[in-house]
């Protein structure tokens, strides 16, 4: 378990997680409304070398990040926060990316439709306690 104080610490501990992923990766982000999620797949973008904004895909859905490092080329980010029901999720089509060699997934809210989402390879819980967050990786 990882406690971080701000923003900074968190990505720092998501560049230290990114060292771990090649590619095919599927990864479940657990935890309430701002405890980092976001935050943390914005360091694992920047440990990949995306300079760009990284943005809660909450009213998208999903948001892809191209990335040129080794054998990695796309990180998706999905937020099934506002998905309510299997269907929904169909268009997403989310079985077409899990486990391509060239993509990390990352999955917020997968709580949300978790009968019919895809297998995940970690799992990361964040919590939070005043100015504390504590970052749990599976």
């Amino acid at each position: 378990m990882y406690q971080t104080h701000s923003e900074e610490e968190t990505k720092e501990v998501a560049r230290h997680f990114a060292l771990a992923l090649q590619g095919g990766e599927v990864v479940f982000l657990r935890g309430d409304l701002g405890t980092g999620k976001t935050t943390f797949v914005r360091g694992v973008a920047e440990a990949f070398g995306y300079h760009n904004p990284v943005r809660s895909p909450t009213f998208t859905i999903t948001n892809r990040y191209a990335v040129e490092c080794g054998t990695v080329k796309h990180i998706l980010h999905v937020d099934l926060y506002r998905i309510e029901d299997a269907e929904a999720m169909l268009p997403l089509a989310l079985e077409e990316e899990a486990g391509r060699a060239d993509t990390i997934v990352f999955v917020e809210w997968p709580e949300r439709d978790e009968e019919h989402i895809l297998a995940h390879t970690h799992e990361i819980e964040f919590t939070h306690k005043d100015d504390i967050h504590n970052i749990n990786i599976k």
